[in-house]
């Protein structure tokens, strides 16, 4: 017999990613290698450093950190809930396309 497969959507067509300029304030209460290994590996996600300032103070990271990265509007709901509950500031920017014209 063949069962009916639920879901709820079609999985073979790849859903659209847009790249993200994403800003996380470091408060002390996660490291920062921690923070990246987990956006990695557990989410799936890749990263490019943009831009970090990270000061070290008693085995606690502070400071501010971008990252770049090419997300989708699920995977974005999922970083913000991760990052709201060790309560670190996090805006996103969105990266503009630029046109190249041909000279």
């Amino acid at each position: 017999m063949i069962y009916k497969q639920e879901t709820l959507g079609n999985n073979f067509v790849p859903k659209p990613a847009k790249e993200i300029i994403l800003e996380i304030e470091l408060n002390g209460k996660i490291r920062f290698d921690l923070l990246l290994y987990t956006i990695h590996n557990h989410y799936k996600i890749s990263y490019k450093i943009v831009n970090a300032h990270i000061e070290y103070l008693n085995g606690n990271n502070f400071g501010n950190v971008k990252l770049l990265l090419k997300i989708t509007d699920d995977e974005i709901d999922k970083i913000e809930n991760y990052l709201g509950e060790y309560k670190m500031m996090s805006c996103k920017i969105p990266v503009l396309q630029q046109k190249k014209e041909a000279s």
